[in-house]
């Protein structure tokens, strides 16, 4: 069977440093033979939880009208997640948080991730690192998924982690680590 690694960046910056070293993941473990998709939370239509707790009875969010069943669907079919993220004010944007928000009907059924890998990359200027992973790992726990890796990256300019030969050293390296999971 053949390995599926999907990229997910939670940035709302197109092209910048979250997109950047979530493709040079997804390209070194395609060496390994494996397929890969890459997509940007930005670029698809997803509505905010409306806190209206349908999901809760029925197993699934009750939003219909936009991308989140689509996404969710790639997500569930993928072997390995690379979940990328900007930190913004300790914590990830808003792009990400309502893609998570958006989960909550599975909470019925711990076990909705269960098996699955996950890698995180977190990208900051200087700080926040701990709380923003606090809270992405917290969500992969609770349908308990796996967190196989995590590397944090320092950059703040768009493309500045192009020019900083350390920080890509640590991607290379969160990369051939997650090589044993596929």
């Amino acid at each position: 069977m053949t390995s599926t690694i999907l990229g997910v960046s939670g940035s709302p910056r197109k092209g910048g440093n979250t997109d950047i070293l979530v493709k040079m993941v997804l390209d070194w473990l395609e060496k390994r033979g494996v397929e890969k998709e890459f997509i940007r939370l930005a670029d698809y239509r997803i509505k905010r939880c409306e806190g209206c707790r349908r999901c809760m009875s029925i197993g699934e969010c009750a939003i219909k009208d936009d991308d989140f069943a689509q996404l969710l669907k790639k997500l569930e079919g993928s072997t390995l997640v690379i979940l990328g993220s900007p930190v913004y004010w300790n914590s990830p944007p808003g792009v990400l948080k309502d893609f998570i928000d958006r989960t909550h009907g599975f909470y019925k059924d711990r076990n909705h991730f269960a098996g699955k890998k996950f890698g995180i990359v977190s990208v900051a200027a200087d700080s926040g690192f701990e709380s923003h992973e606090a809270i992405l790992e917290s969500w992969i726990h609770s349908y308990n998924g796996e967190i196989v890796g995590k590397v944090r990256v320092l950059a703040r300019e768009k493309g500045e982690v192009l020019s900083r030969p350390s920080e890509l050293r640590k991607v290379s390296d969160f990369s051939n680590k997650l090589r044993e999971f596929i």
